[in-house]
């Protein structure tokens, strides 16, 4: 039971994600690309796609669109010339940190009600629940 609320709750947070990107008049996937970038700095594509829990041809898209609009450019990584690196342009960094930076104070202002230990309780839960649900999966789904 406390399972199903559980994934109820996680899934009711994305939705919130997709109501801010509504809110703010962008896609959720624009957003989240975005969000990435401001929260991560410079990331692959592929790097996007696997954190945010995004395909990578999404993440082709929209990063193929802000670079067209002249938000971001991509340069070779170090350490693998066949991965990319995005980087926001001065005119993306001002783009994203319009998007980007209300959802981030809202997400503090609400981390702030909830208490730092609570915060860091639920995030050591997740990022556990997140390390064995991915073992489970990668045992295959019914296998059992």
């Amino acid at each position: 039971m406390e399972n199903n609320r559980f994934c109820a709750a996680w899934a009711q947070c994305n939705a919130l994600y997709a109501k801010a990107a509504s809110a703010l008049a962008v896609g959720y996937p624009e957003m989240m690309v975005l969000y990435a970038l401001e929260t991560m700095g410079e990331l692959t594509q592929k790097q996007v796609a696997e954190n945010f829990g995004m395909q990578k041809q999404t993440v082709h898209t929209v990063v193929s669109a802000l670079g067209k609009k002249g938000f971001l450019r991509l340069a070779p990584c170090t350490s693998d010339k066949r991965e990319k690196r995005i980087i926001l342009t001065e005119s993306g960094r001002e783009y994203s940190k319009k998007l980007i930076e209300p959802l981030l104070k809202a997400e503090d202002r609400a981390s702030e009600m909830i208490g730092s230990e609570k915060m860091k309780a639920m995030c050591e839960t997740l990022e556990l629940f997140n390390l064995l649900f991915e073992r489970e999966l990668n045992g295959g789904l019914g296998n059992e």
